[in-house]
């Protein structure tokens, strides 16, 4: 049920319907908060916390799935590679099933996620990126916690937060579903948006996501250019595609490790055209329990991969042994957020997709830019 009334809303949010004028004095009322609460953080009533080291959010200013962690694993990596050490919080969304104590933090240091109170986002992100991570609502808390445990730190990258006005924060990025665009433009619960518009024009840049993924337009299409000059009139713009897809048993990650299997399984990792040869003569079922389910079942199609049944659930969904055991299928695919929930029953049946943010070399050079100023400003 809760599936459904997420894709129903995620649907009706793209246009502005009769029933909208319903809920537009809730609209107003959320947008009264909202502006109350910032007026308070501006004045001095509410006061922001600053942390030593520079801070990156990846955000958003609406509901729904937007790409915001693929954007934070691919930041995370490059930073490494710059010889960085980052650092990641996250607020973490925990199920109500996983009976999680209030105000439970969890932190690993390139360890293991499997405890249910991890969110699927924090187990995805400790999965690959193997760097410091806390989860806890309280993001200011968070990050006093994971400089204190691992003060090498030098960047701290929040996965969600630009609502989080307690925690101060040096670059924005907001990160635009380029399929759902802001939708109806209302706030929420006539529309999608948690924030105006006008917010936009207050980031460092913002990311355009999914752009070829389900098809809708290309990243040299002229729907592409029209998103690209309408946000770029806020802030630099750029277009981020998926790619690099690698297919595995769930089974070979059964420990939340980020390493293969030893010895090595020639089902490690499999190229698009490998899977698809190791799926002639088989029935492939896809599950999801995301932002958009629909959008991964387009991207497998798109992979030439036939599809003998999807299977949408909500997001964030629990998932358990009976959510698969009944799907009529050879392979069970799903993605690699969904796995990390599956790997305490996963049979030989259970396959997941990896797959990485593409980003231009314009957006490094313009994080590198930004970077190189804060870290400045921070040890004038």
């Amino acid at each position: 049920m809760r599936a459904q009334l997420e894709r129903f809303f995620l649907i009706e949010w793209q246009r502005a319907s009769a029933w909208q004028l319903l809920l537009q004095p809730l609209s107003w009322l959320y947008w009264l908060i909202i502006a109350a609460r910032r007026l308070c953080y501006r004045v001095g009533i509410f006061r922001t916390t600053r942390s030593p080291i520079p801070v990156i959010v990846v955000g958003n200013i609406s509901a729904g799935g937007t790409g915001k962690t693929p954007v934070v694993l691919a930041l995370t990596q490059y930073l490494q590679q710059q010889k960085h050490c980052p650092g990641i919080v996250t607020r973490g969304y925990l199920h109500p099933t996983n009976h999680a104590p209030p105000g439970m933090v969890m932190h690993v240091v390139a360890g293991v996620a499997s405890a249910p109170q991890f969110s699927d986002e924090a187990k995805l992100l400790i999965k690959r990126s193997g760097v410091p991570l806390v989860q806890d609502k309280n993001r200011v808390a968070a990050i006093a916690r994971l400089l204190n445990d691992n003060p090498s730190t030098n960047v701290i990258i929040s996965d969600d937060g630009l609502q989080h006005t307690k925690m101060a924060r040096d670059i924005e990025i907001v990160v635009i579903d380029g399929a759902r665009g802001l939708g109806n433009g209302y706030l929420l619960p006539a529309g999608p948006l948690r924030e105006s518009a006008t917010r936009l024009a207050s980031v460092d840049c913002i990311i355009l996501n999914n752009t070829n993924i389900d098809g809708q337009f290309g990243a040299n299409s002229a729907e592409n250019a029209r998103q690209m000059a309408s946000y770029a009139n806020h802030a630099p713009t750029f277009v981020m595609t998926y790619g690099a897809e690698q297919f595995s048993p769930v089974q070979m990650n059964l420990h939340g490790s980020a390493a293969p299997p030893s010895p090595p399984s020639p089902l490690h990792n499999l190229t698009v055209t490998a899977f698809v040869n190791h799926c002639v003569g088989k029935k492939i079922a896809a599950v999801a329990g995301i932002g958009n389910p629909p959008r991964f079942f387009t991207h497998l199609t798109r992979l030439g991969i036939t599809l003998a049944s999807t299977h949408a659930f909500s997001d964030h969904h629990a998932y358990t042994r009976e959510d698969v055991a009944t799907i009529d299928a050879d392979i069970i695919l799903m993605t690699e957020k969904d796995a990390v929930k599956c790997v305490t029953f996963a049979d030989a049946r259970l396959w997941q997709m990896q797959i990485d943010a593409l980003l231009p070399d314009a957006f490094y050079n313009f994080i590198d830019e930004k970077f190189t100023h804060v870290t400045r400003s921070k040890t004038a």
